[in-house]
């Protein structure tokens, strides 16, 4: 994984990253955005919930588990690779995150964590810390994901 394949997404509206359609500005796109960035197309995905090419997973509750490892972020990370989830610390459960309105997803590299901000819609990065305060109202906790085995990073205008 390289920042400069995440970079390549910065600035972008999921209706340029997905090549199926799937763009409502009224869905939640965190979970699509690292789907597609990183191939994952098992699930529910992005081509009515159909697997095929180019389909990427747009839940986030699906991630979490594929994730072969996963554990609570007590301080903030300035190494590594995986994913980063945030939400209320009560949705957080060993092999799950339960499926509630407030969970948010990202990838880390280094530190740093890239992801779809719905509020502005577009692809962001944020430092560790940064991330933590998405949801400014409740009482939020990370967890750290490792990326799933099947994940091929790409960079934009890529995916296959």
């Amino acid at each position: 994984l390289l920042s400069s394949t995440l970079d390549s997404y910065l600035g972008r509206s999921i209706s340029l990253i997905c090549p199926n359609g799937y763009d409502k500005a009224s869905e939640n796109h965190c979970a699509h955005f690292v789907s597609h960035a990183l191939q994952l197309g098992f699930g529910y995905t992005c081509t009515h919930g159909r697997p095929q090419a180019g389909a990427a997973n747009v839940r986030v509750q699906e991630l979490f588990p594929q994730c072969q490892t996963r554990r609570e972020i007590a301080e903030c990370p300035t190494t590594g690779e995986g994913l980063v989830f945030v939400s209320n610390k009560a949705n957080f459960h060993p092999g799950q995150i339960d499926n509630v309105p407030k969970k948010h997803v990202g990838i880390m590299l280094n530190g740093r964590i890239w992801h779809y901000s719905n509020a502005k819609q577009k692809v962001v990065v944020q430092n560790v810390g940064e991330f933590l305060f998405h949801y400014p109202r409740q009482s939020n906790a990370l967890w750290f994901g490792s990326l799933p085995k099947q994940c091929r990073p790409t960079a934009f205008g890529t995916c296959s």
